[in-house]
């Protein structure tokens, strides 16, 4: 089973969009005397988030937790691509399918409680690019339409932690930055029912420059991208990866890495 990286906010659709791309982590699972975690051929020591969560789901299931997990990521960890997201739906979705059948609503509904973010959560689950949300009657995705198919991710050599950089957002926003990112967003989405990528729908002031002020590489080569080419620019979900919509090849700095990824209109897939 596989499931794919994921980029959350895309700038203005702050806590709300999500995309999946051609970057997948594979995952199996099978039938054993002891649970074990195997990568790379390699077995590994302690509980990752996968580990915790398969055992937590046959728990609740009633079900034996003696498995053994074989796990091949490739998705970065800690680079804003949704490799927790990944995590949680490839355990839960490789639970479902050793225990009877998959659920996927019902799969999003419980990954997202496990996560916390909707909108990595539903493109791992659905693929393609979502919008999300919480309603007092749970939370929601619906699929949009995408009027362009890769992405230019620019990887740097450091991390970010999702809740420490959480942490560096204001509780409370000036009413004239709410209605900056309102405006961005509408033409955003606008602009993708019509076929259009909008440069300025990509625009945001909630949450953007303050993660990027923790790292001042990451905040000086997203300003050069910004200026230089006439392409959307974007932190990719807390960062410190950087997202372009199109094809650009600047000097990057030392250490960061450039991914040519296709958008993933599949989410959750069962492989042979």
């Amino acid at each position: 089973m596989s499931v794919p990286a994921t980029v959350a906010n895309l700038g203005s659709g702050f806590d709300t969009l999500g995309i999946a791309l051609n970057l997948r982590n594979v995952v199996t699972i099978e039938e054993s005397d002891h649970f074990e975690v195997i990568e790379r051929g390699i077995g590994l020591s302690g509980e990752d988030l996968i580990a915790k969560t398969v055992k937590v789901f046959l728990k609740e299931n009633g079900e034996d937790t003696n498995v053994r997990i074989v796990k091949h990521s490739v998705i970065p960890i800690g680079k804003g691509l949704g490799s927790s997201a990944a995590a949680v739906v490839s355990a839960l979705g490789v639970s479902m399918a050793f225990t009877g059948s998959i659920d996927p609503n019902l799969l999003f509904t419980e990954a997202v409680e496990i996560e916390g973010h909707p909108d990595n959560v539903a493109p791992a689950v659905y693929g393609g690019m979502r919008v999300s949300a919480s309603t007092p009657e749970g939370y929601t995705s619906l699929g949009i339409g995408v009027p362009f198919r890769s992405l230019t991710v620019f990887v740097p050599p450091f991390k970010t932690s999702t809740d420490e950089s959480r942490k560096a957002l204001h509780k409370e926003v000036l009413l004239s930055q709410a209605v900056f990112n309102l405006q961005r967003l509408g033409i955003l989405l606008a602009g993708f029912a019509r076929g259009e990528i909008i440069k300025e729908g990509f625009e945001d002031e909630l949450h953007q420059n303050l993660r990027l002020l923790q790292h001042p590489e990451a905040k000086e080569f997203f300003e050069y991208l910004n200026s230089h080419f006439n392409l959307p620019t974007f932190l990719c979900g807390s960062g410190p990866s950087i997202g372009v919509v199109g094809d650009v090849n600047p000097k990057i700095p030392n250490g960061w890495k450039k991914l040519e990824l296709d958008v993933s209109e599949k989410g959750l897939k069962i492989e042979n």
